[in-house]
C-alpha cells in the first residue's frame, strides 16, 4: 500500500553487473560479476533532508542513479513521488554554441521553469554567476571557473520535489565558494525530499536531520545524521 507521506519507497533492490575481460589478445575472455548494492531497503518521508555517507565505491553513486532512474535494480522495486533531478558536478547540461544567458533560458525550459518564472529564474542565475557581459558571450569560451559559477547558479535556483545531489557542488575561488555553500544551503531548505552524497561532514551535520552509511553495497546504518557521521569516520578508519 503506498503511504503518501513518503517521497521515496526502496524495498529490497539487488544491482549485479557483470564485467568481460580478457587477459590476451586472443584469448577466449571471461566473465565476472560484481554486486554493487545487495538488499537495500528504506523509506524516505516527503520533506526530508538525507545525508549518504559511505567510502568511494560502497555504492553511492549507483544508489543515487537508481533511484533517479538511470539504472535499473537487478531486483527489487524503487517508487518515488514527484519530480525527480540528480545533479552531478556542476553542469546541467549546457550547450558550447549558445550564449550563457541563451543557456539559462533554454535549459530553464527544459528543467520545468514556468514562463511566468522564468524572468526570476534567470536574474537569480546572472546576478548569483557574477560574470557580467560574459552572460551574453559563447559558453564554448568561458573559463573553467565560469562555467561552474554559472552551473552552480543555474542548479540552486531549482525547486525540484525529489532532489538528488552527488558530491558537494562548490567552485571558483575561496571568497566565491563561501558565498556558494551559503546558497546551496538554502538550496536543500527550498527544496523537497533531499539525498546528498557528501564528503562534508560538517555540512552532513549541519542540514540533514537523518544519515544513511552504505559500505560495499549494504545499508549499513539509517539513524541521525550525527551517528551517521561518527559511523562513517569509524569505517573511513579501518
Amino acid at each position: 500500500m503506498v503511504i503518501e507521506e513518503h517521497s521515496i519507497l526502496i524495498e529490497d533492490i539487488d544491482l549485479e553487473y557483470h564485467d568481460y575481460t580478457r587477459d590476451r589478445l586472443f584469448s577466449r575472455g571471461r566473465t565476472s560479476s560484481f554486486h554493487a548494492l545487495k538488499g537495500i531497503k528504506c523509506q524516505i518521508t516527503r520533506g526530508e533532508n538525507v545525508a549518504l555517507l559511505g567510502k568511494n565505491g560502497a555504492g553511492k553513486s549507483t544508489l543515487l542513479k537508481c533511484i533517479a532512474g538511470i539504472i535499473r535494480p537487478s531486483a527489487g522495486t524503487i517508487s518515488t513521488f514527484g519530480r525527480v533531478i540528480l545533479l552531478s558536478g556542476s553542469d546541467p547540461g549546457f550547450l558550447p554554441h549558445l550564449t550563457g544567458g541563451q543557456n539559462v533560458i533554454e535549459l530553464a525550459t527544459a528543467y520545468g521553469i514556468k514562463d511566468s518564472e522564468l524572468g526570476e529564474f534567470y536574474d537569480s542565475v546572472v546576478e548569483f554567476a557574477e560574470i557580467g557581459e560574459a552572460i551574453d558571450r559563447n559558453f564554448k569560451g568561458y573559463s573553467t571557473g565560469m562555467r561552474g559559477k554559472i552551473g552552480f547558479g543555474f542548479i540552486t535556483a531549482l525547486r525540484p520535489e525529489i532532489l538528488l545531489i552527488d558530491e558537494t557542488l562548490g567552485v571558483g575561488d575561496l571568497e566565491f565558494r563561501k558565498k556558494a555553500s551559503g546558497r546551496l544551503e538554502e538550496f536543500i531548505q527550498n527544496s523537497g525530499t533531499v539525498i546528498i552524497s557528501t564528503h562534508s561532514l560538517n555540512l552532513a551535520k549541519k542540514i540533514c536531520s537523518r544519515g544513511l552509511v552504505v559500505d560495499k553495497g549494504v545499508l549499513v546504518y539509517d539513524g541521525d545524521s550525527a551517528g551517521a557521521v561518527d559511523l562513517h569516520i569509524s569505517n573511513s578508519e579501518n
